[in-house]
């Protein structure tokens, strides 16, 4: 076997890894809850990832608009 033949095989299992993973209904709810992160209401529903020792944007951006 040729280093390209083991590079295109290794690419096949890992692209049928990320597509089962995508897919799996194990995962449903959290990808439900990942694809509704542009609708919440950023006021209301920070990301659980904020974190506001890197500084609050909302802040300074909502004293500019008035």
């Amino acid at each position: 076997m040729s280093f390209g033949s083991i590079v295109l095989v290794l690419s096949m299992v890992v692209f049928a890894g990320i597509v089962w993973w995508a897919f799996s209904p194990r995962f449903k709810k959290t990808h439900e809850k990942d694809g509704m992160i542009p609708f919440l209401d950023s006021k209301n529903h920070p990301p659980e990832s904020f974190d506001k020792d890197k500084g609050d944007d909302s802040k300074t951006s909502d004293k500019s608009k008035s």
